[in-house]
């Protein structure tokens, strides 16, 4: 792929005619059009993400009135975003426009993907299934939503099950960003390829998943709510307790009996009960579950005084909601459902937890939760999961935040954390490291390409470790962290390969000064640059203050620097900041045919009130500030911390008199002291609490 490097020469692909490549080498047939079958809540719903997305949708029920309710259900959720403003009344018939209903299945001839979201049962769906076969054209894939069945033996009797696998999604199917993808005995591999990289292009998070009971998230989530039912029938403390307790371990916002009563308390008792068919009685819905689902009623969360609710009661819940959860996410990974990266993703993305099971893992550490998993599996006679029982196989647990790939000539540090905006921490920071010197290290390969997933390549460094290290008075921690991080950029920057950061999204602060780094930074239309460090009381300090200015001037680094201001993919290639702009790719494996020539090719002159920032020198007080035309920009920078801003320009003025390394080690002698200012504290704070900051300059 040889980049564009004028912006309006670039062509724009239109979605619906991007070709899938897959890993595989095979070249499948576009998805431009999507049917789902089943208009209830879960198949509205998932017709809703797609016409969102822009596709058209054909939707398939039986019955007239079926439709008009799945209908209904998209025009109420619609209806919300046009309340708050999310989207126009405009914007509101088009997405309508693109959802065609119908009780005529051979429409689906149309398809190029049918989700079928029909009500749980298996000889129903097996039905179906054989009538779609019939009805779709040769290359459409068939997906099912079933939560309860194998996809291997939803496919079992068609005649093409290579094309037949699960897609998974999770309440509200239109907003929840998880998809479980569910690979079936005989599915080709080039449909899962083709399907990770449609779902991730359409803004959503994939995990690929064995086709196994309950398959990744149900199987430990379920447990965790059935056995918080189990601790209330045993007396271990009262809703409101047991569901505080789930809180303050988990760090969810809501408790397990909370968390019933939201989705429906029925439909945990029956996927316990499905569960427990294929798996064993330890999975079986509690008692009291089932008696509270004879009754129809919810759990009443506000009963506190029934029972002793003491700190004994605190211990045995926390051991035994973990020990259940967290034992059956290490058995899955034992048994090869799901890798433990995969997991932890599932949970965050799909239940909203802030950690998944093996970040939690982490923080409690092994030797703790080997003893909670043993407690609780040893009642029912199941094994202790080999990960946590043998220390050779708890390389099984790691984190793999940050990959290495090598496509032909070309190798590839993808970061997979598309849920986490902030995530360069020490962790992530390690593994950067480790991906930068395994590829490196390789003579066959020439080049190095940069990728985050998701929204963003990457937004940030992590907040709370910032905050956390602050709290306890360790600014030696951050020192350390920010020093080994320049180590780590200056590898790349040093590599002998040509080294790219490909910016489909948000790249802010430490993730700009990562691309940086890099000798060339290619951007798409997704891409927004920044430096918000000013803003929250601090400065870049992973080389920004320095990279920046002598790759686009000391007037636009101080303006960008200082305002914080958000710059799109046009502008960042106007300023230098960015090499070339390419439209979006469906597969991060054809970035491994880019070609950059040339660096900075469409930096333009610096306008008259761009070239006076070069005098700035962070008073607030400073003439340009008083500058006829230049208010807007006044009044943006008087709401930058002072102590940051003034250190930030410093650093330009005197790091361009140094050279680079001279100049990094400027920026880092700064760091202890901008840390331990009152406005740091506050800035970094803001971003937890969602206020705006109130700085005094100290």
């Amino acid at each position: 792929m040889k980049v564009s490097f004028a912006v309006r020469n670039v062509k724009r692909r239109i979605d619906k005619n991007l070709i899938i490549l897959t890993k595989e080498g095979k070249q499948m047939k576009p998805i431009a059009t999507v049917g789902v079958v089943g208009a209830g809540t879960m198949g509205s719903a998932i017709a809703q993400h797609f016409v969102m997305k822009g596709l058209p949708v054909i939707l398939v029920d039986q019955q007239q009135e079926y439709l008009d309710r799945g209908v209904g259900h998209v025009r109420e959720s619609l209806g919300e975003a046009l309340e708050r403003k999310l989207i126009d009344q405009t914007a509101f018939d088009e997405i309508l426009g693109r959802l065609h209903c119908t009780t005529d299945q051979s429409e689906l001839a149309k398809a190029d993907l049918v989700v079928e979201a029909i009500f749980e049962n298996l000889a129903v769906k097996k039905s179906l299934f054989a009538e779609l076969e019939k009805v779709v054209n040769p290359d459409c894939i068939l997906a099912s939503n079933t939560s309860s069945f194998l996809i291997s033996e939803i496919a079992a009797e068609l005649k093409t099950p290579e094309r037949v696998l699960g897609v998974h999604y999770f309440f509200h199917a239109a907003k929840n960003k998880l998809v479980e993808i569910i690979p079936g005995k005989q599915t080709a591999p080039e449909i899962v390829t083709a399907l990770e990289n449609f779902y991730t292009y359409y803004d959503k998070t994939p995990i690929l998943v064995k086709d196994a009971p309950g398959f990744a998230v149900n199987r430990f989530f379920v447990p965790w709510l059935n056995e918080a039912a189990r601790l209330y029938e045993e007396g271990f403390g009262s809703i409101a307790f047991i569901d505080r307790i789930a809180c303050e371990v988990f760090g969810v916002g809501m408790g397990p009996f909370a968390l019933m009563n939201a989705t429906g308390v029925p439909i945990a008792m029956h996927a316990a009960d499905g569960l427990a068919g294929e798996l064993g009685p330890f999975y079986a819905p509690a008692e009291i579950l089932c008696r509270q689902v004879e009754a129809k009623q919810d759990w009443n969360v506000a009963e506190t005084a029934l029972l002793n609710n003491g700190a004994d009661q605190a211990d045995v819940v926390t051991r035994r909601l973990v020990g259940a959860s967290l034992g059956v996410a290490a058995q899955m990974v034992d048994e090869g459902v799901v890798d433990a990266t995969a997991t932890d993703l599932g949970a965050r993305a799909g239940l909203r937890w802030p950690v998944g099971p093996f970040e939690l893992l982490q923080k409690l550490g092994v030797g703790q939760v080997k003893e909670m998993v043993e407690s609780v599996f040893s009642i029912w006679k199941l094994a202790l999961p080999n990960c946590l029982a043998d220390a050779s196989k708890s390389h099984k647990l790691q984190l793999d935040w940050v990959t290495c790939e090598v496509v032909d000539e070309t190798g590839f540090i993808i970061l997979d954390l598309p849920d986490r905006m902030n995530p360069l921490g020490e962790q992530v920071m390690s593994q950067i490291d480790h991906c930068i010197d395994n590829l490196n290290a390789r003579a066959d390969i020439k080049k190095i390409i940069i990728h985050g997933k998701g929204k963003a390549f990457i937004a940030g460094a992590d907040i709370k470790f910032f905050l956390d290290a602050m709290a306890a008075d360790d600014l030696e921690r951050i020192q350390t962290f920010t020093e080994f991080g320049q180590q780590v950029l200056n590898k790349i920057s040093a590599s002998s390969k040509t080294t790219y950061a490909y910016l489909d999204g948000l790249a802010l602060g430490g993730g700009l000064e990562l691309a940086l780094a890099c000798d060339y930074r290619i951007g798409t239309r997704k891409s927004l640059l920044a430096f918000p460090e000013t803003g929250i009381g601090i400065y870049p300090g992973l080389g920004g203050t320095q990279r920046a200015a002598r790759l686009i001037g000391v007037a636009r680094a101080k303006q960008l620097i200082a305002s914080g201001q958000f710059v799109n993919a046009k502008k960042a290639y106007a300023f230098g900041l960015i090499d070339a702009v390419i439209d979006p790719v469906l597969d991060w494996r054809e970035l491994a045919t880019v070609s950059i020539e040339k660096a900075q090719a469409g930096r333009t002159a610096e306008s008259a009130d761009e070239a006076a920032f070069a005098l700035f020198d962070g008073d607030l007080n400073h003439p340009l500030l008083k500058r006829e035309g230049f208010e807007k920009q006044a009044k943006g920078l008087s709401r930058k911390a002072p102590l940051a801003l003034k250190t930030a320009m410093t650093l330009i003025d005197q790091g361009m008199a140094l050279d680079l390394q001279d100049g990094l080690q400027l920026e880092l002698n700064g760091l202890k002291n901008i840390f331990a200012s009152q406005d740091a504290q506050t800035g970094l704070s803001s971003i937890l609490s969602g206020q705006r900051p109130n700085y005094i300059g100290k």
